[in-house]
């Protein structure tokens, strides 16, 4: 054999050896494509989650003021609430 025909040889057992390795990491890239696509999923839930926070914020802000303003005008005042 020539060496040209060793190193031909030598570069198809290599591949041969190289292709489980290959397929596993395929396997890994599939795998952290779908970890990608829920982390994109959680990150748009928790938007969606501060968008409703300052809703519900803004909600009992407005609640608390009304309380102020209505407490002394009934018969026992509201507590005050220290946020």
């Amino acid at each position: 054999m020539t060496d040209q025909e060793l190193l031909k040889a030598i570069e198809g057992l290599l591949d041969q050896k190289l292709v489980p390795i290959y397929q596993r990491l395929d396997g890994i890239d599939q795998r952290l494509d779908g970890i990608d696509q829920r982390l994109d999923r959680v990150e748009e839930e928790l938007c969606e989650v501060k968008e409703g926070l300052s809703e519900v914020r803004t909600g009992v802000n407005t609640l608390l003021e009304w309380a102020d303003e209505v407490g002394g005008t009934i018969a026992f005042p509201i507590p005050k609430m220290n946020l």
